[in-house]
Formats: structure tokens, C-alpha cells, sequence
């Protein structure tokens, strides 16, 4: 009797994907997600009330605030800096996490989540960089209105000198890039914040009480260290010189070098507390 003499092939198991398709799928999966949700509204709206709050001033007392003949531009920029960046920045980074992490707590959908052949950690990184997104698009939405605000206070208000002077561009860039890095600590914290507590409520209070908090201890003297007082800290030192107009340092400070080691220290602790984590619904 012949005996069989070809090999027996064995059924194959599935690859897992690459770590970059795997972090591919899952941004293209949370870009999706946020059509239609309170995160990219509130991104695309989240400039609007400080630059229309700096706005009715300049158009009703703008004659009082500007002597004749100065540069608008300068104390106008300042003002609408530290208006956002005393509350309405922090408070926004804190909403922002929440609400783009409870898209899936709110659907129960963690546990589908972590099935689908995706790690934790393109889950993890995935969302993070959504949020790094959003982020910017937000101030850039923000410097974006501060300009049509200005424009449209020269045809409206154009005793106020808007139009005879140029537009400060390289100091706005400058105050972009401050303030988007003194933003990270404060967006990390509150990420890893929103990925363990998996409510929408706890996180929110936490970030508000946080902020409330910080606002308080601003006279102390380790208040730099503190992630939630870096945008008020960056907005705070802008200044205005009688020669140069707004003055923004082109260097890092202390406060915003402390942001980005808390960005750095809260993913990487979070990261390794996740995984350590059970999956639940």
C-alpha cells in the first residue's frame, strides 16, 4: 500500500496588522467618530466668546483704551490672550478630553474597542493624537477670529487706527506656539484623567476643580508647576513695550517647560496603568 508522502499543511493563523496599521485604523475609526459630536463643535466655537467679549469692548470704549495715534493692535491681542487664557482655555482643554473619551463610554463600547485587531496601545495613541488636533485647531481658530475681529473693527471703528498699522503676525505665531505648549500638561493629565474614570461628570469635575483651584493658589511660589496655571501663566507674560508693542519672549519659560514634562510624565504613567487595567464595558 503507498503511503501518503506530501506534508500536511497547517492551517495558518492570521497576522496581527503593523503597529502603524493598527494606529491608521484606529485614527481613521475616531475621525469618524467625531462627525456630529459636542468635541468638534465645541472646537470649531470654542474661540468665538473671548475674541466677541474683547470685541465689544474695543467697539463701544475703544476710543478710551486707545490714546491717538498708538498701535490697537498690541493691547487689543493682549487682552483677548489673557481673557482666554485666565478660564475659557483651561476650561475648554478639560471639556474637549471628556467629551471625546466618553464618545465611547457613552456607547458602552470599550469592550467592542479592545476586540477589534487593534492594541491598546494604537487606542491609546490614537486618541491622543485626535485630541493634539483638535487642540490646534482651536487656537488656530482663535487667532483666526482675532484677526477678523481686527479687520472688521477698521471698517466699523476706523478711528481706532487698526488699518494704519501692520498686523504683528510673527508675535502671534510666537504666542500659538507658547500657549499650545502650555496647554499639553493640562490636556495629558486630563486625558489619562478621562480614560480611567469612565464617566463624563467625574472628569469635568475633577478639570473644573482643578482650574478653580489653580486660580487660588496663583500667588504661590511652585504655582508654575502646576499644569492647569501654564496657559494663564503664558498669557500673563505678555507685555507691552511703548517701542516695540507686544513683547513675547522666543524662548520657553519655566512654567511651559514644566507642561511639557507633565505631557510626558502623565502618558507614559497612564499608558503603563492601562495596560495593567481589566477591559470593561
Amino acid at each position: 500500500m503507498a503511503t501518503l508522502s506530501a506534508p500536511v499543511s497547517l492551517l495558518a493563523l492570521p497576522t496581527a496588522p503593523s503597529p502603524l496599521t493598527q494606529l491608521r485604523r484606529s485614527l481613521q475609526a475616531d475621525v469618524l467618530k467625531l462627525r456630529r459630536t459636542a468635541a468638534l463643535r465645541l472646537t470649531l466655537f470654542s474661540g468665538a466668546l473671548p475674541v466677541l467679549l474683547v470685541f465689544s469692548i474695543y467697539f463701544f470704549k475703544g476710543h478710551a483704551i486707545i490714546k491717538p495715534g498708538t498701535d490697537p493692535w498690541p493691547s487689543f491681542l493682549m487682552r483677548s490672550w489673557q481673557t482666554a487664557g485666565t478660564l475659557l482655555l483651561p476650561l475648554f482643554v478639560v471639556l474637549l478630553t471628556s467629551l471625546l473619551v466618553h464618545v465611547e463610554t457613552k456607547a458602552t463600547a470599550w469592550k467592542h474597542l479592545y476586540a477589534q485587531p487593534v492594541g491598546r496601545g494604537a487606542v491609546f495613541v490614537s486618541k491622543l493624537l485626535v485630541l493634539l488636533a483638535l487642540n490646534a485647531v482651536a487656537l488656530l481658530l482663535f487667532a483666526g477670529l482675532l484677526l477678523g475681529a481686527g479687520a472688521l473693527l477698521m471698517l466699523v471703528r476706523p478711528k481706532l487706527g487698526f488699518q494704519s498699522h501692520a498686523i504683528p503676525l510673527e508675535t502671534i505665531g510666537w504666542m500659538l506656539m507658547r500657549t499650545y505648549v502650555a496647554t499639553l500638561g493640562l490636556l495629558a493629565v486630563q486625558y489619562i484623567v478621562s480614560l480611567f474614570w469612565r464617566s463624563f461628570v467625574v472628569p469635568v469635575g475633577i478639570g473644573m476643580g482643578a482650574v478653580v483651584s489653580t486660580i487660588a493658589l496663583l500667588q504661590w511660589e511652585h504655582a508654575d508647576k502646576i499644569p492647569y496655571a501654564a496657559p494663564l501663566g503664558t498669557a500673563v507674560a505678555l507685555r507691552l513695550d511703548k517701542v516695540k508693542g507686544i513683547v513675547v519672549a522666543h524662548e520657553l519659560a519655566p512654567h511651559e517647560w514644566y507642561s511639557l514634562a507633565w505631557f510626558a510624565g502623565a502618558l507614559v504613567l497612564g499608558y503603563i496603568l492601562l495596560l495593567r487595567r481589566p477591559i470593561t464595558a
